[in-house]
């Protein structure tokens, strides 16, 4: 098993967060003093990511049940962009498990096909792929300048997430490579399709990573899924917007099941 570092905050229903590549739990500052006033909230770092001391290269067939092993048995997820295609997976994997799923800046497939085109070219995750062999604080600084690019506070919160960085530790090659195979190869259309729990996605309108046409690409393949799009916003929608991102969190997660 892989034994995950959590941080549990507050009391209430359980709401677990996930980040994203390269990042750690430090990123949901800006959104932890609110959103513990009402939910148990436990924050999960990826292997090799942030504080956890996991060494080895990881797939999702061994990251999901060890997050069943450590997680409540029941709870809900919101995850940012890897963290998004994590908490599908695990969705998807353990439906009796989580009760509502939110998707933020993130989809069920992060590199382009012929029959999915609002995504990443393949030539940018191979670049990606292949800086992380040699100098990877390279590839992750241009990386978090794609997250920023497009809206007027890009400076400010590329700052941020340096910073995140910094205080929150930095992931570990076999954890960046781990976490960068997800995006390059897995497809979990089917998984979203299939899903009958609750569905929120939340996309920042001027996205670089993850296009805001990915929403309405989403919506073709179940349109079950709650879409807010927040125009000015770019992957970061938490950081730039945390006023228009927890009003979506709250109003969704205040859904009853089997209604609005």
């Amino acid at each position: 098993m892989i034994e995950l570092n959590l941080q549990t905050f507050g009391s209430g229903p359980a709401l677990v967060l996930i980040h994203g590549w390269a990042m750690n739990s430090m990123v949901w500052k800006s959104l932890l003093d609110e959103l513990k006033k009402t939910y148990q909230i436990i924050c999960v770092e990826l292997p090799g990511h942030g504080k956890s001391q996991y060494a080895e290269a990881w797939q999702l067939e061994d990251l999901l049940p060890s997050m069943a092993e450590q997680l409540p048995e029941r709870c809900s997820i919101l995850g940012w962009s890897l963290g998004g295609m994590v908490s599908l997976a695990y969705a998807d994997r353990y439906p009796s498990r989580v009760d509502k799923l939110i998707m933020l800046a993130s989809s069920a497939k992060f590199v382009q096909s012929k029959d999915w085109t609002s995504a990443q070219p393949k030539e940018t995750l191979t670049l990606f792929s292949q800086g992380l062999m040699g100098d990877s604080f390279a590839a992750i600084r241009r990386f978090l300048m794609l997250q920023t690019q497009g809206i007027g506070s890009a400076k400010k919160l590329n700052l941020l997430l340096r910073n995140v960085l910094k205080t929150g530790g930095e992931a570990s090659k076999n954890g960046l490579k781990s976490g960068l195979d997800i995006l390059q190869y897995i497809d979990l259309r089917a998984a979203l399709k299939n899903i009958k729990l609750p569905v929120l996605m939340i996309m920042g309108g001027k996205d670089q990573l993850v296009p805001a046409a990915a929403g309405k690409a989403s919506l073709d393949i179940n349109e079950s899924i709650d879409l807010t799009m927040i125009d000015e916003a770019s992957h970061v929608p938490f950081l730039s917007h945390p006023s228009d991102v927890l009003q979506a969190i709250k109003q969704f997660m205040s859904y009853e099941l089997g209604g609005k």
